[in-house]
């Protein structure tokens, strides 16, 4: 079982040191009452770069490296934004995200 009180007040405290909105606040202390890593990402403006290039990695996908890719950065797109536009994730979806940013 999870202790309620302590994910809350753990999330309070991301809260104010962090400045994320109450939401991603607490989708960060769930991720480490979980013993999982989370990461929040800004991705409301990485939109646009993240999908050119998805559209250019459609045009020649070569290996099953470049189809996983495809998936990942698929999800992303998907996934749920706070007010600010941050997503929490992990660290692979992250850095693939940063990936495509430089390359699209």
């Amino acid at each position: 079982m999870y202790n309620l009180t302590t994910i809350m007040r753990r999330a309070w405290e991301i809260r104010r040191e962090k400045g994320f909105t109450l939401a991603t606040a607490l989708r960060l202390a769930w991720r480490e009452a979980k013993g999982e890593k989370g990461y929040a990402f800004k991705l409301d403006n990485a939109r646009a770069l993240i999908t050119a290039y998805l559209v250019k990695l459609m045009g020649r996908i070569a290996d099953i490296h470049d189809a996983h890719k495809v998936e990942i950065l698929r999800a992303a797109l998907l996934l749920p934004c706070d007010a600010e536009g941050i997503v929490v994730t992990d660290g692979k979806t992250v850095g693939v995200c940063k990936y495509a940013m430089r390359n699209a």
